[in-house]
């Protein structure tokens, strides 16, 4: 066996492990997954469900307090109050990253990327729904199956320390580039290592439909429930898409020095309709393929315009979960 084949044995066992071992969730988190915000109950049920933990009740109020601005507010804020405040649209997104927290504490910086990266493709894919009313995709689907889409390299990323450092010498620059990166160094990828972390959650199909797929861009679409799943994973493959382009802007912005700011902004915004509208057009050509054509020249623009609403928002959520950037 040479060194090769012996680190990805190592690597494939210690994240083997490390998924066995991820705690479970909290029974009143995984009650709450399965509801339904259309419900007429849902918020009873929800307060219900969160007296029964009291640490729970506790981090669902500090959230809400956070995001309110009122001093006097958050002197009497209640677990009433943070629900009514919340509302049910945000509940099992709110959970769900609480419950990612709990997991998967950042303790360096490429944690702390990663974060950064799921809780923008979230937004994002938010944002894309909310574009494509008329398509009535669950937004609390596409912003859950968002947030855990790379839970896979959160396992990855504790089970085996300088595991991105090594990833990353393969210089990847595409989504299968990064499998084929990560299958070199751990001998498995970070979609079969989410797989098993959903399963081992028990996260809700819908949902971990989306991690399972969310790098395949071969889905069958005979069935509506396959065209429902291609729809799903779409937006989750643009969001992905656009986050990366973000973060790595942000990256340059940080090490460049712009002599013309406003022209190089400019020229950079234009740049990016061009490149993701190419991105739309190989998604949207794919043979299953079902996201309406016409949204290839509206969602790039759209993207563009949204940047610092999409910022702002990830940041609001990022703080508030305590990982200020």
């Amino acid at each position: 066996m040479n060194s090769i084949e012996s680190n990805q044995q190592q690597y494939s066992t210690a994240i083997s492990n490390k998924v066995g071992a991820l705690p479970l969730l909290p029974s009143v988190v995984s009650q709450l997954l399965v509801l339904s915000p259309d419900d007429d109950e849902f918020l009873d049920e929800v307060y219900h469900l969160a007296r029964q933990d009291p640490t729970f009740s506790i981090r669902l109020v500090q959230y809400a307090a956070k995001t309110c601005k009122s001093s006097q507010m958050l002197e009497k804020f209640s677990l009433k109050h943070a629900i009514a405040r919340l509302g049910s649209r945000q509940i099992a997104n709110i959970v769900a990253s609480l419950s990612l927290m709990d997991a998967f504490e950042p303790d360096n910086q490429s944690d702390r990327n990663l974060w950064v990266h799921s809780v923008q493709v979230a937004v994002i894919a938010k944002k894309l729904v909310q574009m494509m009313p008329e398509l009535h995709l669950e937004s609390e689907i596409i912003y859950l199956g968002a947030l855990l889409h790379d839970i896979g390299r959160f396992v990855i990323f504790q089970a085996v320390p300088e595991g991105p450092s090594r990833i990353d010498e393969d210089h990847w620059l595409t989504p299968a580039a990064l499998l084929d990166a990560e299958i070199h160094v751990c001998g498995i990828d970070h979609v079969q290592v989410g797989t098993e972390a959903c399963a081992h959650w028990e996260i809700p199909r819908a949902i971990s439909d989306i991690v399972a797929n969310h790098h395949n861009y071969n889905l069958p679409a005979d069935t509506l429930d396959d065209r429902l799943l291609c729809l799903r994973v779409s937006i989750i493959q643009i969001a992905d898409f656009y986050s990366v382009y973000l973060m790595n802007k942000s990256d340059r912005a940080a090490v460049e020095n712009v002599s013309d700011e406003i022209a190089q902004e400019e020229e950079e915004e234009e740049n990016l309709i061009q490149i993701l509208a190419a991105e739309l057009d190989e998604l949207i050509s794919l043979p299953s393929a079902v996201l309406p054509e016409k949204y290839r020249s509206i969602i790039p623009r759209a993207l563009i315009l949204q940047r610092e609403n999409i910022l702002a928002e990830t940041g609001k959520i990022l703080d508030a979960l305590g990982l200020p950037e």
